[in-house]
């Protein structure tokens, strides 16, 4: 069986002008560049908080790829909702054979180089150390930043932590995932009836948290 070539592109239902357009154009001015056809181009118009794997038409489409198939993304990070995310799809798709050119990151989008599979791989493996480093220094940032929120908040004299506010913690956590997109397009009823409540009592609980 011929191997495939797949183009992948994704945008935010949080900015509802953005279109695909720019990525394929991208993707399909590259192809030219470097003699090839793309099989097939897959989308999906979600929040970019949404882990990979709960994206449904990427979530196909990794069905469909095969060792020795190519992957094309225009942009590293429209793998994952964060550089944690990215980091475990592309070592996933590694490990199943299939090779991932992204137009944004030098030597992942040197086409040559990412058809050697002893380059590729390194390249690959040289990438997710530097991404996990940069991301792990993120986190240290961000830590950092809050704990020295926390003490002068404390030096203020300022009360921390979340006031009482009568909304069950199951529901607060369910419905900061169904906010960032994780339960995908479903809606306040389905959602509601889910969390085995009523849509007047969701509109309730979602209300005093607006309001904190």
């Amino acid at each position: 069986m011929e191997n495939k070539i797949f183009a992948y592109m994704r945008i935010s239902t949080n900015h509802k002008t953005q279109k695909t357009d720019r990525q394929k154009q991208a993707i399909i001015e590259y192809s030219i560049c470097n003699g090839f056809n793309i099989d097939e181009f897959i989308s999906d118009t979600i929040t970019g908080g949404t882990k990979a794997d709960n994206r449904p038409n990427y979530h196909n489409m990794k069905k469909q790829l095969r060792n020795g198939d190519t992957l094309i993304i225009s942009d590293v990070d429209r793998l994952g909702r964060n550089a944690d995310d990215v980091i475990v799809e592309i070592k996933d798709l590694q490990s199943k054979g299939i090779r991932v050119v992204a137009l944004d990151v030098p030597f992942l989008n040197d086409w040559e180089k990412m058809n050697d599979d002893s380059l590729s791989k390194m390249i690959i493996d040289i990438f997710v150390t530097l991404k996990a480093h940069i991301a792990q220094q993120e986190k240290e940032k961000i830590h950092d930043r809050v704990m020295q929120g926390l003490d002068v908040a404390k030096k203020k004299g300022k009360k921390l932590g979340r006031p009482v506010t009568g909304v069950p913690k199951e529901f607060i956590k369910e419905y900061n995932k169904f906010q960032s997109g994780e339960y995908g397009s479903i809606s306040v009823v389905q959602f509601a009836k889910l969390q085995g409540i009523a849509v007047s009592t969701f509109y309730k609980y979602a209300g005093i948290l607006k309001a904190e």
